[in-house]
């Protein structure tokens, strides 16, 4: 079992989850696959943490990585970028930009 962490990612975790979702519990080349043909764009960010992951498993761990699944994802909230938009009589909106954490973990089936 191995993982990668993506750290801060400039996305909303709402919008990151609808994509992992797609690909949670199905082999790591057909995850690669499904998200080279996504087109929403959170999918090449999500790829590459998938990638990582599986480079992990292989370096660190020694696993096969033909036999690699992917166990969990989990997308977190991280912090939040407050800025703010000028409106009318002086007034000021606020805007919260919100960023994401995440974490993908593959193991080998046996």
């Amino acid at each position: 079992m191995a993982k990668a962490i993506l750290r801060d990612l400039r996305m909303t975790p709402l919008k990151v989850r609808r994509v992992a979702k797609l690909v949670s519990g199905k082999p790591v080349d057909v995850a690669q696959q499904m998200l080279a043909l996504d087109t929403h764009a959170a999918s090449p960010v999500l790829a590459k943490v998938i990638k990582s992951a599986a480079a992990n498993a292989t370096n660190n761990e020694g696993l096969d990585e033909d036999r690699l699944v992917i166990k969990t994802i989990m997308v977190d909230k991280s912090k939040t970028l407050r800025r703010y938009l000028p409106r009318s009589r002086g007034r000021a909106d606020q805007m919260k930009k919100r960023m994401s954490h995440i974490t993908v973990v593959v193991e080998e089936k046996a």
